[in-house]
């Protein structure tokens, strides 16, 4: 394993405190957050570009759960997952035929798939992780085919106010016997969770060869939803 991989694994672990038991909430409230909303808005903005046979990546894919439901949803599918962080790749699911996990770091990955072979690539909730996300965007352009699509939901930067109040009890943050441990906890995610703004993922996009078809704030103007196409 590379030094960068390491780091990227050391990193994930202290980002998600708990691997395993983040591992299990993913797979227990993969339901809720991949829901028929999203599936709507999914079949509207990436199925109709798939090819006969359609290959898709999921970034991050944690245990499997997206790899899983994407190749349930369309059989003749290809669907490859991307993830480095042992506890995931331990409680990864069973996949069907011809679906995968590979064990790669997105701050700079090496993916065994030829130039403009993939159809569409997600990545839920993962950017906001890296330190920075140019070798995956630059990858994945890489890999997708003209007119391919990048499907980004994610958490992008907030008021304090606003993450504070949805994420905990403001009067504990401010309680002197809150102990420290717990603030500086609070205060680190803040900061990971607030990384980029929609416009900077939007510039990044940009500046890595791609064109923004659709972009939403949503969750009182914390998460977002992008679409991008590969241009040229």
């Amino acid at each position: 394993m590379s030094e960068r991989a390491e780091k990227t694994q050391a990193m994930l672990a202290k980002h998600h405190r708990d691997g395993q038991r983040f591992a299990e909430m993913m797979k227990q409230g993969f339901a809720d957050r991949f829901n028929d909303e999203f599936w709507s808005e999914w079949d509207r903005w990436i199925k109709p570009i798939y090819s006969d046979e359609p290959v898709v990546l999921d970034l991050g894919a944690g245990p499997g759960m997206f790899v899983r439901a994407l190749a349930e949803r369309s059989p003749a599918m290809r669907a490859i997952g991307v993830e480095c962080a042992p506890y995931m790749l331990d409680a990864a699911v069973s996949l069907p035929p011809g679906c995968e996990i590979i064990s790669e770091d997105l701050h700079d990955p090496k993916l065994p798939l030829p130039d403009n072979s993939v159809d569409a690539a997600m990545a839920s909730v993962v950017l906001h992780e890296m330190s920075q996300p140019l070798r995956a965007l630059q990858e994945m352009r890489r890999c997708l085919k003209p007119g391919g699509r990048l499907y980004i939901l994610d958490w992008v930067r907030a008021p304090l106010e606003v993450y504070i109040r949805a994420q905990t009890e403001e009067a504990k943050v401010f309680d002197q016997e809150t102990p420290v441990e717990e603030l500086e906890d609070l205060f680190i995610h803040f900061i990971e969770h607030n990384r980029f703004s929609r416009e900077d993922l939007i510039y990044l996009l940009n500046q890595c060869g791609f064109a923004v078809l659709h972009s939403k704030i949503m969750r009182d103007g914390r998460y977002a939803n992008i679409v991008a196409e590969k241009r040229g």
